[in-house]
């Protein structure tokens, strides 16, 4: 059972990704525009002023975290439903599944009004399943190092 809602999770996962691509350019900058009000908001909290930061930008970086974030999230769950079926290195297999994946969602996006496929995104999502791997592989060696150490 936990097997079976490891994959649905990883599928749910996938669809939420294929949703996002699917809005049109329009309303994904819009939803970016957001993200970039609250960040600007936040940021006066520390007197940050927003003429003072390239608003192009911090777009940019808000569109491409979300991208990292994306992919990170589906390189988790992929990872867990793969160690759960019994593959003996979930991550050697989740990482081209990510690949693949963010490979076929720019080419969904080709089809999206407003929208177009970019290599540099599938390399970005990638990115966000790599760091999503070494964040596992640091949590994973402090888990083992801390009994070690209460143990002194």
């Amino acid at each position: 059972m936990k097997k079976l809602a490891a994959w649905l999770l990883c599928l749910v996962w996938m669809a939420v990704i294929f949703w996002f691509s699917a809005m049109p350019g329009e309303v994904s900058s819009g939803q970016s525009g957001t993200v970039v009000e609250l960040l600007l908001a936040l940021l006066s909290l520390f007197s940050v002023k927003a003429e003072s930061l390239d608003l192009s930008l911090l777009s940019l970086l808000v569109r491409k975290a979300a991208h990292m974030t994306e992919y990170a999230v589906l390189f988790f769950l992929l990872r867990r439903a793969l160690r759960l079926s019994g593959v003996r290195h979930p991550e050697l297999a989740a990482l081209p599944l990510c690949v693949l994946y963010a490979a076929g969602d720019e080419f969904h996006q080709s089809f999206t009004e407003g929208r177009g496929p970019s290599p540099v995104d599938v390399c970005i999502d990638g990115a966000g399943a790599l760091l999503m791997w070494g964040l596992l592989a640091l949590w994973e060696r402090m888990r083992k190092r801390a009994p070690a150490i209460s143990e002194k």
